[in-house]
């Protein structure tokens, strides 16, 4: 090395030691002081949306989960987040357009038809609002026939909005023959058909066992008695001005969650989550009861006992020109099912889609890919949502429903059928998305590890903090929390570790500990200038 060279290279050292202040000896890159607002870069901003199976056969399910929740919520839905929940079913997808016409058509050998049921109690039957003459209040009969959309009366084009009344309850039904496991099978939905007797949704969140009440038969809605709703379809674990966040608030939360997912098992048949997903996209979020907000963490959490049945949908013109469009077009039944193996056990469903009709799961998740990533304004990849299951995924879950599904129908006089079915497609679309993603079993008796499992998630990816460059290690770091009063708590460095330009936060109970009004504070030696 030359003269020159020598003593260019010295005085550069001479400066760097200078810049950094380190002792001779110490080559390092100046100290870093990088502070994140958690309303921004590490915000509490949560919104999970569950989708559930309302079909016939989930009332068991639906109450595991109003079992299960209460841990979960006082676990994880802290009040100084900023947590939202809402629900939807698998049916939603019937607010579309298109099947307007099926809706308003007349239920075949309905016009004239007296149901033994009603005539039992004729003297205390209220006609409806929608259809003052729904039925003969003097004959007992229907004279004008009943409409597919007077079956279940908020199936309508809102049915996909976040409104009280459509998403913050069981979905209303007529209780009459018309629809035979709502009425003889686990809802038996004549006990709160009776307007007389029960009125609100106490005895859903507590029924009396002494008077052998369950919650499968309590938590009912009928045209008769519609008054199981928590009057918000959004809940926020955000108290409003003037509430205290205290213990009370949080029972509020998990009482009015607890109403909300029970869904009912009134819905249709025909169960489509993914579109049903697509709808609310379509329908809800360009509105004042949109849910999903800019630089939230997403989670979209179905719960089902079927497979996702979502098929293309004709245009409104030709639906209407074929005059006999309805959401079981397109289905086979019997030996034209394929069958499925899981675990060694093969099975065929009863009905199914036609396959070469089915919605590809790559476009759904293109879909919400970009819907995301729009709400967000996001130059880059990250769409920032997962999805998590609870779905048959083994033969035992299959068994174990499926048994319990034959009883159904053995109650209702129905014949056998085979229903219960591993969701494919969710777990297709699960696998895809990724980000934590997870499958869960709707067979365990207890929901609550399953909940737990899914709070982890949630508190894992709200525990990573990005910096501008890869710091050197833990010892030359200093992490500290900002409150709004400007005290300072400092984080141990055995509760955080370090990976790459990261640092995740080791301690759930830190984690969950953290407020929209804290700040993180991290000053730390970059290991490169870039």
């Amino acid at each position: 090395m030359g003269y020159y060279k020598i003593l260019f290279f010295l005085s550069y050292v001479t400066f760097i030691m200078s810049c950094t202040g380190q002792l001779p000896g110490s080559f390092r890159f100046a100290q870093v002081d990088q502070t994140f607002s958690a309303q921004q870069e590490v915000n509490t901003k949560i919104d999970l949306l569950w989708v559930v199976d309302n079909s016939a056969s989930m009332d068991v399910s639906q109450a595991k989960l109003r079992n299960g929740f209460t841990g979960f919520a006082k676990k994880y839905m802290q009040p100084t987040w900023d947590i939202r929940v809402a629900v939807i079913t698998t049916d939603t997808y019937l607010a579309n357009p298109v099947f307007n016409h099926y809706l308003g058509k007349t239920i075949p050998q309905t016009s004239g038809w007296k149901s033994p049921y009603i005539l039992g109690r004729l003297s205390t039957f209220v006609n409806p609002d929608w259809n003052p003459n729904l039925v003969n209040l003097t004959s007992g009969s229907f004279d004008s026939g009943v409409l597919y959309g007077e079956v279940v009366p908020i199936w309508k084009n809102n049915y996909s909005r976040l409104l009280p009344g459509i998403h913050d309850g069981p979905i209303p039904a007529i209780c009459s023959e018309l629809m035979p496991y709502f009425l003889k099978g686990p809802t038996q939905c004549a006990t709160r058909d009776d307007q007389s007797k029960y009125s609100g949704p106490s005895h859903c969140l507590n029924p009396n066992s002494s008077e052998g009440e369950t919650s499968e038969v309590q938590c009912v809605n009928t045209i008769q008695n519609n008054t199981i709703h928590s009057g918000s379809a959004i809940i926020s674990t955000q108290p409003p001005n003037g509430v205290v966040a205290d213990t009370s608030w949080t029972n509020l939360l998990i009482q009015n969650f607890m109403i909300n997912v029970s869904t009912g098992t009134a819905g249709h048949g025909s169960e489509r989550g993914l579109a049903s997903i697509m709808q609310l996209l379509d329908d809800n979020e360009k509105t004042e009861t949109a849910f999903f907000r800019k630089n939230s963490l997403r989670g979209i959490i179905i719960v089902s006992d079927e497979e996702d049945q979502s098929m293309a949908i004709p245009s409104l013109s030709v639906a209407a020109s074929s005059g006999d469009f309805t959401p079981f077009s397109n289905y086979k039944s019997g030996v034209d099912c394929p069958t499925k193996t899981t675990d060694g056990l093969t099975y065929a469903v009863s009905t199914c889609p036609d396959i070469n009709l089915l919605t590809p799961v790559s476009d759904i998740k293109t879909k919400l890919d970009q819907f995301f990533l729009a709400l967000d304004g996001s130059k880059t990849e990250n769409s920032n949502y997962f999805v998590a299951n609870i779905l048959p995924i083994d033969a035992r879950a299959i068994q174990t429903l499926q048994a319990s599904r034959d009883l159904d129908d053995q109650a209702v006089g129905a014949p056998k059928t085979v229903a219960v079915d591993r969701g494919d497609r969710y777990i297709a679309l699960a696998d895809l998305v990724g980000n934590g993603s997870l499958n869960m079993n709707i067979a365990e008796e207890d929901y609550s590890p399953l909940l737990d499992q899914l709070g982890k998630t949630i508190i894992e990816k709200k525990s990573t903090f990005y910096l501008s460059r890869a710091p050197t290690g833990a010892e030359d770091m200093i992490v500290k929390v900002i409150h709004k009063d400007l005290s300072e708590t400092q984080v141990p460095s055995e509760k955080f570790a370090i990976k790459g330009k990261s640092i995740q936060f080791l301690d759930q109970k830190f984690v969950l500990g953290l407020s929209s009004t804290d700040k993180i504070s991290i000053n730390y030696q970059p290991k490169t200038v870039f």
